[in-house]
Parts: C-alpha cells; sequence; structure tokens
C-alpha cells in the first residue's frame, strides 16, 4: 500500500474518452468530490496503448494526492497496464480503482491490476472519506468499503456508506468533460444504417436512477433501486438544454420507465418544456404492456423519438430461464405497438444462454424476421452471453467447474472482441455452433433491414459512410499538416462546414425516404 508523497495535490480521476455516452460515473465522483472542496481534474486516457507512456508521464507530473480509474469489468485489462507504467514510471501517489470491474471481485481487481485501493459499491462516500485519511495522515484501514493492498495480500474493510436519496447527489459537472466529445452523439453513428440517431443531434444526457429491481440471470446487481423525481430531472433538462443549444435528451439509466405511472409523468412534464425536443428512453416488455396506448401516443407527440429494450430471446423457455419475466407474446405486439404510434425501438437478442440449443435460437430468429418485416427502422444488436463476475450465470459457471476462479474468467475473457466470440460456454450447443448462429442472426437481419427500406436508402447510408472515411482520410493526410498561419487556418473551417451541411441534408434525405418526420427546433 503506497502513501501520497503529496497530501496536499489535487485528485486526478482518469476517464476513458468518451463516446457514445456520457460518462456518469465519473462525473458524480468528480461532482461530489469538488462539492466538498476538493480540487479535482479529469483526464481522458488514450485509445491507443502506444500513447500510455507520454500519458503517464503526463500524470505523474501533476504530482496527485491520488489517481482514481473506474469503469466496467473490460477496462480492467487498460487498468492493469496503466498502472504498470506508472510503478516503472515511479508514481509517489497511491492508485484506486472502482465501479463495476471491481465490486463483485474486489480482492482479484485490486491484485490483477496492482492497484493500492478498490473501492467497492458506489464509489462518492467512500472515496472521500479515502482522501480525506490521506490528507490526514490517518490509517485508510478504518474507512468502510475498501479493498486495500498490503503487499501479496488484500483485506476488506467492510460495507461502505451509499447515497440513498438520490435527491443528495452533487450537480453534475458538464463543464469538466468537453461538450465536443458527448453532445454530438449522432455523428459516432454516421457509420451505422439506422434512424434513432441524426447526424446533427446535440444530446443532454440525464441521470435518473441507479439499480434495477429485476433479476436477469446476466446482470450485476449492484444496489437496489433508487429514482431521482421527474420533476428535478426535468428541470435540470430544461436548463441544459437551452446551456449548450441541444435538441434531444437521452434518459440513459438501466431502467428509465420504471413503471406507467413513471412513464406517465415523465411524459406530462417534458410537455411543459417550451423548447421543443425529442428524448430517448429505456423500458422493459412486460412494463409497456401496462403502458397505455394514450400514454404511448402522448409519448410520441412530446418527442419520444427512441425506445431501448431488450428482446433477449425468442424463446420463451430461455426467457424463462433468465428470468426475464417477460413473454414473448408480449415482444411481438410491445414492437407492433411501438411502430404504430411511431416509436423507433432499439432492441438486443443474446446467444448462448444457459442450456440454449439451435432450436431455441430458430424462434429467436423467427421473431426477428417477423419484427423487421413490421417495422423497417427497427434496429437489433445480436451478442453472445457472457457470465460477467457478479451475475447469477458467474456462479453458475463457477459451480458447474466451467471456471476454475477469478484468474480463469480474465484470461479467457478478450476485451477487443467482447461479447462476439466465446468466453464461457453454459448453452447445449458447441462453441463454434454459438458464433455461428449469432453470425447467421446478424446476417438475417442485416437482409432483412435491406430488403426493408429499399435501394435509394441503401444508397443515401453508403453516401455516408464513404463521405465518412474520405473525412478520415482528409483530416490526416491534409488538415493535420496545415501551417498555423491564420488564413491558413480558414480552410480547416470551410471544408468542416461543407462536410457537416453535406451529412446533414444526406440525414434529411434518408429520414424522408424512411417517412420519419423530424421535430424542428427552434
Amino acid at each position: 500500500m503506497l502513501r501520497s508523497q503529496n497530501t496536499s495535490g489535487q485528485i486526478v480521476l482518469v476517464s476513458k474518452d468518451i463516446a457514445y455516452a456520457f460518462p456518469f460515473g465519473i462525473a458524480y465522483l468528480a461532482g461530489y468530490l469538488r462539492q466538498k472542496g476538493e480540487d479535482v481534474r479529469v483526464l481522458f486516457r488514450p485509445d491507443n496503448p502506444a500513447h500510455y507512456r507520454d500519458f503517464v508521464r503526463r500524470v505523474v507530473a501533476l504530482k496527485p494526492l491520488l489517481v482514481g480509474f473506474g469503469s466496467l469489468y473490460p477496462d480492467l485489462y487498460e487498468v492493469r497496464e496503466l498502472v504498470r507504467i506508472l510503478c516503472e514510471e515511479r508514481r509517489s501517489f497511491p492508485v484506486v480503482i472502482g465501479g463495476q470491474m471491481v465490486s463483485p471481485t474486489p480482492e482479484f481487481a485490486v491484485e490483477i491490476t496492482g492497484a493500492d485501493y478498490g473501492a467497492i459499491g458506489e464509489g462518492e462516500i467512500i472515496f472521500y472519506e479515502l482522501v480525506n485519511a490521506l490528507r490526514e495522515h490517518r490509517d485508510p484501514s478504518d474507512v468502510k468499503g475498501l479493498a486495500i493492498r498490503d503487499g501479496k495480500l488484500v483485506k476488506l474493510t467492510g460495507p461502505g456508506e451509499f447515497i440513498d436519496d438520490l435527491s443528495k447527489l452533487p450537480p453534475v459537472p458538464y463543464d469538466m468533460f468537453p461538450a465536443e466529445k458527448w453532445l454530438p452523439i449522432g455523428r459516432y453513428y454516421v457509420g451505422m444504417a439506422q434512424p434513432h440517431w441524426r447526424y446533427n443531434d446535440r444530446v443532454i444526457s440525464i441521470h435518473g436512477g441507479r439499480g434495477c429491481p429485476y433479476k436477469c440471470n446476466f446482470c450485476y446487481h449492484h444496489s437496489k433501486d433508487r429514482y431521482r423525481s421527474i420533476s428535478e430531472m426535468v428541470a435540470e433538462a430544461d436548463e441544459l438544454l437551452h446551456r449548450y443549444d441541444a435538441n434531444m435528451l437521452y434518459f440513459g439509466d438501466d431502467l428509465v420507465l420504471s413503471g406507467p405511472r413513471r412513464a406517465q409523468e415523465l411524459t406530462e412534464s417534458l410537455a411543459k418544456l417550451k423548447r421543443p425536443i425529442e428524448y430517448s428512453v429505456s423500458c422493459r416488455f412486460d412494463i409497456l404492456s401496462r403502458i397505455d396506448d394514450n400514454v404511448l401516443r402522448e409519448m410520441k407527440r412530446t418527442g419520444c423519438r427512441t425506445m431501448g429494450l431488450g428482446v433477449e430471446s425468442g424463446s420463451q423457455r430461455i426467457l424463462d430461464i433468465m428470468h426475464k419475466g417477460t413473454t414473448v407474446d408480449q415482444i411481438v405486439t410491445g414492437l407492433r405497438r411501438l411502430k404504430d404510434v411511431g416509436i423507433l425501438p432499439t432492441v438486443s437478442i443474446m446467444v448462448g444462454q444457459l442450456s440454449e440449443t439451435v432450436e431455441d435460437v430458430k424462434q429467436s430468429m423467427a421473431l426477428m424476421i417477423e419484427t423487421v418485416r413490421y417495422d423497417k427502422n427497427i434496429q437489433y444488436a445480436f451478442t453472445i452471453t457472457t457470465p460477467f463476475p457478479g451475475t447469477e450465470l458467474y456462479y453458475i459457471a463457477l459451480q458447474k467447474g466451467i471456471l476454475k476462479d477469478h484468474h480463469d474468467f480474465y484470461e479467457r475473457f478478450d476485451p477487443k472482441i467482447q461479447m462476439f466470440e466465446v468466453s464461457v460456454n453454459l448453452s447445449n450447443m458447441s462453441d463454434t455452433e454459438v458464433e455461428a448462429v449469432r453470425t447467421k442472426l446478424d446476417m438475417t437481419f442485416r437482409q432483412e433491414k435491406e430488403k426493408a427500406i429499399g435501394r435509394n436508402v441503401l444508397m443515401v447510408e453508403s453516401s455516408r459512410r464513404r463521405l465518412a472515411r474520405i473525412d478520415r482520410g482528409f483530416r490526416k493526410k491534409v488538415i493535420s499538416r496545415l501551417p498555423d498561419a491564420r488564413m491558413v487556418m480558414v480552410l480547416p473551417q470551410l471544408y468542416g462546414w461543407l462536410y457537416n451541411r453535406t451529412q446533414i441534408l444526406l440525414d434529411k434525405w434518408r429520414l424522408q425516404l424512411l417517412g420519419i418526420p423530424t421535430v424542428r427546433r427552434q
């Protein structure tokens, strides 16, 4: 366990580079520490490992009190490498890790990464108490909620505190995260043939809850479910929409519409916004079945563009095994209802579930084909079931002897391919069969989608992707090499404007061909 040599130093939090989603985990931690008067700095680690050492040297030069890393399980691999380089560069401060990559297996996470501390559970209070202990030269063993490395041993300090009332969460420090990274989310989707995101979208991510009351066997259940009030969320959204001149809200919780009443309350509150917006929510099919058609129509009227749901399987047997709590009929009916009111669904199917057979996958295939033919704008994702630490499936794999221990899973899992190849097989299919049926689902979906949307839309999509490829090459080979002279720098601005306008026009053309209306901004 390393003690900090600069107890008056700032706190450095290291985040993955932003793409697709706003990093609420790091953001809330930064906001909580800043609210407590701490000097906090957020840095973004490079995607390319070749740049890790330069990044680490920047961190070491700051002489911080400590450095914190936190995210999902796949990030263990990158964090381990960064900690290794930090040690080579003779760091004089401790490293703290947290998030889902730590909480299910804290001793292992601290051991494998070489970190000094692991925060177990929700990190705001735990992390701040650790900071106080380090600043005051106190023994961190008195801080609850930690895994502390002492040589080759790792000891746990017992359950830590968490924020039970989410109204007491600090304001999210959006200003600490570069808006050009998290605001124009639609631009990340240029290469994907789906109308759920628009090139010109300026998206505000709003957090509304923690935890989930359901018990799916493939999910890590980290805490009891808690929710922010709708009035508080919408007031925050209203302010941010104006501050960032945004046109869309993304409610990115595990489960936004936790029940019909919350769906109606959210819809009524969003209807009062003076600024015309669109928004995206998540739901479950059993909850959707209890939301009235009038509420769905009102959601569409108030700007609900997208709803994310988990199909997971077209086999009722598999749905029951995973404790999904939904029926195939609810799935098919729910997707038809969304199509009829004009809300765009984005859904997922996994293969390789516990005891799943090729026959079960055929039922998923049939459901997918039926729903795509009814709604050409539905978007599917297909993954292979991965029993991550903390899930019911993980403990089943250990009990069955399929996994020997935490190290075994760590060695099997490949973060680069993540859930598109088999890591641990709990199905009644071979590894080859599991990967083959996932590929067949994906290919069949693409074929059905192409037939449904038609040749003209495919031509527009192809043009958007080709233009994006040309843009990347042109920026790398030409724009990046231009001198810094003022007159010359006008050229990148003019080029950027022309590129963006072309993508926006192609996007509008695509939506017209698909028959999707857009909300006009003020």
